[in-house]
């Protein structure tokens, strides 16, 4: 009898900044989000999604944690309330050692792997993380690269190549986006146009670069780069 190795679920890690600063956009993000998860619901149910939101009252607020992406509730302002600074360091470190904990643990039950993207959605830079440096980022992400995981960096009101490469991620998958409703809508749009995409070469075995998110483009960057 021959065996085949099972399609990977992707698993999507999405740590979403609700700093004070993201008031502005808030029903922006809102939207956005959840327009993101719908497109990825109706795609199919081959994928998994692990939601946090953070701030410096609470850097690691779980909204959900390796759930079916048709069980992800849509975001409302009763749930993402904007406030506080941004301890972007200490959202992002907590959760990749959470995924690598899973990926660890799922290798001992010798269960399918899964597939990785990682997405950091903010509208600034790191001001208020305790635990974790840039460079424990940094070479957190790098040595889980190497592994084929996809990191993606999407940032507002900065220089998101910039940000993103000093944390680790590839300029191919780091974007900006302005922060108001045309440019954060072009910004979830992207993500899931790129997500639904890669499920589809998940699913019929196509070869992906885990540095090439945006294959189709980056309108949200291109939309930054007219309006700038």
């Amino acid at each position: 009898m021959s065996t085949s190795t099972p399609t990977p679920n992707l698993h999507i890690y999405f740590v979403l900044d609700r700093s004070g600063s993201m008031q502005s956009i808030a029903n922006d993000v809102i939207g956005g989000f959840n327009a993101f998860v719908k497109q990825q619901q109706a795609d199919g149910a081959d994928a998994l999604m692990t939601l946090v939101q953070f701030d410096s009252t609470d850097s690691h607020e779980v909204l959900a944690n390796a759930a079916p992406i048709n069980e992800i509730k849509q975001l409302d302002l009763s749930v993402f309330v904007p406030r506080g600074s941004t301890p972007l360091f200490d959202a992002m470190g907590r959760v990749l050692n959470e995924a690598i904990s899973r990926e660890a643990q799922l290798v001992g039950a010798e269960q399918p792997a899964e597939s990785i993207v990682f997405v950091t959605f903010t509208d600034g830079g790191e001001n208020a993380s305790r635990e974790f440096t840039r460079e424990t980022v940094f070479n957190l992400v790098k040595g889980k690269e190497k592994d084929g995981w996809t990191f993606v960096y999407m940032g507002a009101n900065q220089d998101a190549y910039a940000t993103g490469g000093d944390m680790g991620v590839s300029q191919m998958n780091s974007s900006n986006f302005i922060a108001d409703k045309q440019g954060t809508a072009l910004a979830f749009e992207d993500l899931a146009r790129s997500t639904s995409k890669r499920r589809t070469k998940l699913r019929t075995g196509e070869v992906f670069a885990s540095g090439a998110f945006f294959e189709e483009g980056k309108t949200a960057d291109l939309d930054a780069g007219e309006r700038l």
